[in-house]
């Protein structure tokens, strides 16, 4: 039967457990590569897209792992809380509905003012040209 030096299985051991290491060092690397990323690409996003020149205080809270490789991210957009999901494959960031739900209830109640604006205005411009009918009358007789 056949023995093996045992110096140098114990190198290769040795040498297994260094690359063992230095692999869990660069996976760590990668995804702390990527949790920055999904950060910075929903900052991005809720400073350019969300709410476009209106945003002044934008702050990514935490990133962490979800299912399929994507990453949750949670911030604080404006005072409120917003989360979305990040897919570093596509390096694209998404929202979910409720918030959009919330833009357009918002941009709902910005409709709803000016509205009542412009019936406002055309409310007066209605007793202007009365006005300018009974003037109008009063001259001609």
């Amino acid at each position: 039967m056949p023995t093996f030096p045992v110096r140098p299985l114990r190198q290769w051991v040795a040498l297994l457990a260094l690359f063992s290491l230095i692999s869990v060092f660069f996976a760590g690397c990668s995804s702390d590569k990527a949790k920055n990323q999904a950060k910075e690409s929903a900052a991005r996003f809720w400073q350019d897209k969300a709410y476009p020149g209106k945003s002044f205080d934008v702050q990514v809270i935490e990133a962490e792992k979800a299912d399929g490789g994507t990453w949750r991210v949670r911030g604080i957009v404006d005072g409120e809380t917003r989360v979305g999901t990040f897919n570093p494959e596509t390096e694209t960031f998404a929202e979910g509905y409720y918030s959009l739900a919330h833009e357009r209830s918002k941009r709902i109640a910005e409709l709803e003012q000016e509205v009542k604006y412009w019936k406002e205005k055309a409310e007066g411009l209605d007793k202007e040209v009365f006005k300018l009918k009974v003037e109008l009358q009063g001259k001609g007789k």
